[in-house]
């Protein structure tokens, strides 16, 4: 079935009578489930051009829950480019390196991946929509955002360090337990999962302060003992270990995160020049391989 357009920004432009969330008419919205595959289609095939003649940036893709899932599962298997989740100065970042295997497994609603230092799951049900900022045409694939219901897709909000217990995690940990660094942000969290240690110290005596009030604590046992970081979205999480390097230096080929307070300070869920409907929370950008 042809999906609907709608990104839950419903308001009709006064010149051109096109909503300018979707790019549909008054007329194409009513009587949407009426219509047939073929008249849906060439709608579709028309909102590009209404979305860039209105000004609009964001447009939703045609996919079905189906389809999304496939793109996901083959971007992986054919290392197409990467797979980033968090918010900016937050992120963790999924990308083989070269000389590393790829595994992947589809179970239900639920795309797994493996590599080398790292791990991949999204959970990709009816509540995930596909959009890209990217215009058609474009000689590159384009970038596109997997979002989640707003109404659905909310993550428990931690305003500071918080323990968060045992964590059966992807990759494995002997004894891991997950922290919550306190990001205070409902579209991502940014966890540790360690084991007994001076880090996993640190975090206990830092228990309830904010990041910033808490770093200059936790740093450096964190940089040092380099415990697996595990960035979560209402889509899934990734799970990234190896030696996290010091500030200044390069991150390594594969999967790697990144924490960099000044860009957290900016308070954006995207980079700029990705706006997203207010009925949406990110859950995963794709970014092609250039």
């Amino acid at each position: 079935m042809v999906k609907s357009p709608c990104t839950g920004v419903c308001k009709l432009d006064g010149t051109t009578g096109w909503c300018i969330g979707c790019g549909r008419s008054g007329d194409e919205i009513a009587d949407w489930g009426s219509r047939s595959t073929t008249s849906r289609d060439r709608v579709w095939d028309q909102i590009p051009d209404r979305l860039s003649e209105l000004g609009v940036t964001c447009r939703r893709l045609p996919w079905t829950t189906e389809e999304i899932r496939t793109f996901v599962a083959r971007s992986l298997e054919k290392r197409r480019g990467t797979w980033v989740m968090g918010v900016v100065g937050a992120v963790a970042e999924f990308i083989a390196a070269p000389d590393a295997q790829v595994e992947i497994e589809v179970n239900g609603c639920d795309v797994t991946a493996r590599t080398r230092n790292g791990a991949l799951r999204m959970h990709i049900n009816d509540d995930a929509r596909a959009v890209t900022f990217d215009p058609p045409g474009l000689a590159a694939e384009p970038r596109i955002v997997i979002a989640v219901k707003r109404s659905l897709g909310r993550l428990p909000l931690s305003e500071g360090i918080a323990d968060l217990g045992p964590d059966n995690g992807l990759l494995p940990d002997p004894e891991g337990r997950l922290y919550d660094l306190g990001l205070g942000r409902k579209d991502a969290r940014f966890c540790v999962r360690v084991a007994n240690g001076m880090a996993k110290r640190a975090l206990e005596q830092a228990d309830g302060l904010t990041l910033m009030q808490s770093l200059s604590q936790i740093a450096p046992p964190l940089i040092a003992e380099s415990p697996t970081r595990v960035v979560e979205t209402a889509l899934g999480r990734i799970e990234v270990q190896g030696q996290i390097p010091p500030p200044g230096a390069r991150s390594p080929e594969g999967p790697h995160t990144h924490l960099l307070p000044d860009h957290l300070a900016t308070g954006r869920s995207l980079p700029v020049g990705m706006e997203l409907p207010r009925s949406y929370l990110p859950g995963a950008i794709f970014y092609p391989r250039t």
